[in-house]
C-alpha cells in the first residue's frame, strides 16, 4: 500500500503489480424518478483488467464493461482515476461508455460536499483498523453526501439533472466478506441527512469475529460509530429481503430498517477476481430513527432510494450483543 495515502483513504491504495487484489469505487446518484450508479474498479488475478459497472433503477439489467488493465491510471497526488477515456473524481464525473445495449454518456459536477473525517488515529471510517496489515476487505467513504448537477443520456434518453443527492465510498483488498450487510440512503426529506451501516463477518489471523461500521451524517455534525469504539450493535431481525438492525453508542441509538426493492445482479471480488455475484438494490426502502441515549428523538425519516446488499446476512445474527 502508499504509504502516504493512508490519510488519502479515497485515492487508488493499490499497484497493479499486485496478485489477488481488487480496488473499486461507487458514485450513487438519486434522481426523483431514477438512481444511477457508476462502479469503477479493477481487478488483478488470473485475468487483469480493469472494469465499470452500470446500475440504473429503472432499467432491467446491469451492465459490466471491461477494459484492459493498461487503460487504468490513477494520480499520485490527488483524488483522480481514469479508465480509458472515462474519468472520476470527487469533484466530477465523465463517462463514454458503450456495450451490449448500453450508450451511456454523462457528465457530473459535484458541489456542497461533505467529506469524511481523516485523522492520526482515525483514517477514515475503519477507524485505526485501517493501520491493521493483511485485511480481508477495506472500505472508505469518500462523501457522506453531495449535490450532483450536469447531464447524461442512457440509451437515448437525455436528462439534465440539478442537486441530485450523490453518495461516493469505495473498497479495496482480496474479496468481499462472505457474509455481510449494507445500507447506505441520503435521500430524505429531512435536508442534510444521510446513512451507512456495514456489517460483515471478518477474517482476523487465523480467527474470525463480526464487525461492524457507519455513520449518520446531519445537517451540521456527523455521528461515527464502529467496531473500533465502544458502540454495540444487534440484528433484530435478518431475511434475504429485509434487516433491522440497532447501533447503541455512549449517547445516541440509532435504528435502521431496511427492505429490498428490486436488486441487480452484481460482480464481486474473491482473491481478487470479480467472480462472485452480489445482489444489490438501489431503490430500497430505509427506515432511520435517531434517538438521543434518553430517548429524545432527533430524526424519523424514511428514504425509498436507499441501496441495500444482504449476503448471507441471517448468518451474522450468531454474532449479535445484548443492549
Amino acid at each position: 500500500m502508499r504509504k502516504w495515502n493512508v490519510f488519502h483513504p479515497e485515492r487508488f491504495q493499490g499497484s497493479k503489480k499486485k496478485n489477488n487484489y481488487f480496488e473499486g469505487w461507487y458514485f450513487k446518484i438519486a434522481m426523483h424518478d431514477e438512481v444511477l450508479c457508476l462502479i469503477p474498479g479493477i481487478s488483478l488475478s488470473s485475468d487483469p483488467h480493469a472494469f465499470i459497472q452500470v446500475v440504473s433503477s429503472t432499467r432491467n439489467k446491469p451492465w459490466y464493461v471491461r477494459f484492459p488493465l493498461s487503460t487504468f491510471s490513477a494520480d499520485k497526488d490527488s483524488f483522480l482515476i481514469h479508465i480509458g477515456e472515462n474519468s472520476f473524481s470527487r469533484e466530477e464525473v465523465h463517462v463514454r461508455l458503450k456495450d451490449v445495449d448500453l450508450d451511456l454518456q454523462a457528465d457530473f459536477s459535484f458541489t456542497e460536499l461533505k467529506k469524511y473525517p481523516v485523522t492520526l488515529t482515525s483514517p477514515g471510517i475503519m477507524g485505526w483498523y485501517a493501520y491493521v496489515p493483511k485485511m480481508e476487505c477495506l472500505h472508505a467513504v469518500v462523501a457522506t453526501t453531495c449535490s450532483a448537477s450536469g447531464t447524461f443520456t442512457f440509451n437515448g434518453d437525455c436528462k439534465q439533472i440539478e442537486r441530485a443527492n450523490g453518495y461516493m465510498e469505495k473498497d479495496w483488498g482480496s474479496s468481499f466478506p462472505k457474509a455481510y450487510l449494507w445500507m447506505q440512503a441520503n435521500s430524505f426529506s429531512r435536508e442534510g441527512v444521510s446513512v451507512m451501516l456495514s456489517i460483515a463477518h471478518i477474517p482476523f489471523h487465523g480467527l474470525a469475529f463480526i464487525g461492524f461500521l457507519g455513520f449518520v451524517q446531519l445537517k451540521d455534525s456527523l455521528i461515527r460509530f464502529g467496531t473500533y469504539s465502544r458502540a454495540r450493535f444487534v440484528i433484530q431481525h435478518a431475511t434475504e429481503t429485509h434487516i433491522e438492525a440497532v447501533i447503541i453508542t455512549k449517547k445516541h441509538r440509532l435504528t435502521l430498517n431496511g427492505a429490498l426493492g428490486g436488486a441487480s445482479g452484481l460482480a464481486a471480488p474473491k482473491e481478487g477476481s470479480m467472480e462472485r455475484t452480489i445482489y444489490e438494490s438501489i431503490d430500497g426502502t430505509l427506515y432511520l430513527r435517531l434517538e438521543t441515549a434518553q430517548g429524545d428523538l432527533l430524526v424519523e425519516d424514511t428514504s425509498i432510494h436507499a441501496g441495500l446488499e444482504f449476503s448471507e446476512a441471517a448468518k451474522l445474527m450468531d454474532g449479535k450483543q445484548k443492549l
